[in-house]
């Protein structure tokens, strides 16, 4: 029972279940790839039947092993180890319930013209989540984990941040609302490629060219669209051009703020943010002390720095000896 619990709650046999995860992706792949240019009357299922069967066979072995192993409390203690089960479990239900609709897999088995649909779609979807197995591996690869580690950091302490930049999409788009609210005013269902604008053909890469007409200040919902194509400077310029034009030149001020407001400022400081939070916790892993060494040394140590000096051996022994509970030998 030793030996077992050694080798199976061993880190090297979760590592063996990440190269099965992989073997289980690869081959799922490659059979989806075989198929993909295959009429849905001319593929053959058994293939990828007979795979899903063995490796969700192998993913109860696994768990079994490891509940042995370890025991059932410590296995659920690790969120890795729920996640696997949960998932083993899933797909175990899922087969069990596709082997009683459809039979057991055959040559010639397709069970897709057998039923709904639902029960073979559901499997072969759920066995596409085994990728996520590999996020284990995230902590024993120094450079992920970091990376890793500061996204994570930045999701939980970028509320305020996020907050600013709700609340300045949503004054700007009431903004936009009240001043550009039925300003641009479609062609029609006519096709803007044979649509004549001012007695000419439209010149390409214009607004209406492009048929943008859902990019509009006419609901708050089309407002915040159009203020996020503006952001991620998609053809900015066109909407800039296009409202000026429809509205009045004075447009341009509006969307040239939003743009320096969201694209330039806000961007970038989201950017100088991640990297703030990267350069922290790379000097922290590389250094390997704590916070508390690292708070000491930027400020008092670096305060007082020029006029610290070093005690001598002297000194030293001097100041021991006169301790109370330390009794030296000379």
């Amino acid at each position: 029972m030793r030996k077992m619990q050694f080798a199976f709650g061993h880190p090297y046999f979760g590592y063996l279940g990440n190269v099965i995860a992989l073997a289980n992706i690869v081959s799922v792949c490659v059979v989806l790839v075989m198929d993909a240019d295959k009429q849905p009357s001319e593929r053959d299922d058994f293939f990828l039947g007979a795979i899903n069967c063995f490796f969700i066979l192998y993913y109860l072995l696994e768990m079994l092993l490891k509940i042995l192993a370890m025991g059932l409390k410590r296995y659920l203690s690790y969120p890795s180890n729920r996640f696997d089960g949960l998932l083993t479990v899933i797909l175990l239900v899922l087969e069990m319930a596709t082997f009683a609709v459809y039979g057991f897999p055959h040559p010639g088995w397709r069970p897709e013209f057998m039923g709904l649909l639902s029960l073979w779609d559901m499997v072969r979807l759920v066995n596409m989540l085994i990728v996520f197995r590999f996020l284990r591996i995230i902590p024993n690869m120094k450079f992920m984990a970091l990376v890793v580690t500061t996204l994570l950091d930045l999701v939980k302490n970028l509320r305020a941040f996020a907050g600013i930049l709700v609340v300045v999409f949503y004054a700007f788009a009431i903004s936009g609302i009240m001043l550009f609210k039925g300003a641009v005013v479609p062609f029609g269902n006519i096709s803007a490629v044979n649509t004549t604008y001012d007695n000419g053909t439209l010149q390409c890469g214009t607004y209406e060219q492009l048929e943008y007409w859902p990019n509009n200040f006419d609901d708050f919902a089309a407002a915040v669209v159009t203020l996020w194509d503006v952001m991620v400077v998609n053809n900015w310029q066109v909407f800039l051009e296009a409202f000026s034009r429809y509205s009045s030149p004075w447009a341009k001020i509006y969307f040239v703020a939003w743009w320096l407001i969201s694209s330039v400022i806000w961007v970038n400081l989201f950017v100088a943010l991640l990297l703030e939070n990267f350069i922290h916790k790379w000097d922290r892993r590389c250094h390997r002390e704590p916070l508390s060494d690292i708070e000491y040394q930027r400020t008092v140590d670096l305060m007082f720095r020029d006029v610290l000096e070093e005690p001598t051996e002297e000194e030293l022994m001097e100041k021991l000896h006169q301790h109370p509970h330390l009794q030296l030998c000379r």
